[in-house]
């Protein structure tokens, strides 16, 4: 006769953390690290505050990260670490090290259209 038992007894508390490590481990490999805020990526409005002050100016976004600052006088700024929160915030540095906060405006990510639903 046969058991239809699985390799690991998921009825005591350590096979179900053990199958749940297992789990999440493979979804892990598999589809890698996945961001929790996905809004979309595009040019978006924002207030980029450095050392020298506070300006109104374009930024681009690509996956959920601020990656380029438009400056009005032609210039770009590439931003590297800035993730954007839900709130449409970020925070990151340029390529001399210096630091920068973004606040986008009008910002909305897929997580608060989700909650609108």
């Amino acid at each position: 006769m046969q058991s239809n038992r699985l390799p690991v007894e998921i009825s005591s508390g350590r096979g179900r953390r053990q199958l749940l490590r297992s789990v999440m481990l493979l979804l892990f490999v598999t589809l890698g690290p996945v961001p929790f805020v996905c809004g979309e990526d595009g040019t978006y409005d924002a207030t980029v505050t450095t050392d020298s002050g506070s300006y109104t100016v374009p930024v681009e976004v690509e996956g959920d990260e601020v990656a380029i600052v438009h400056w009005p006088n032609g210039g770009d700024m590439h931003v590297h670490g800035a993730d954007v929160d839900s709130e449409g915030e970020a925070s990151g540095y340029n390529s001399r090290g210096d630091r920068i906060e973004v606040a986008i405006d009008n910002y909305e990510s897929s997580e608060e259209d989700a909650n609108e639903e």
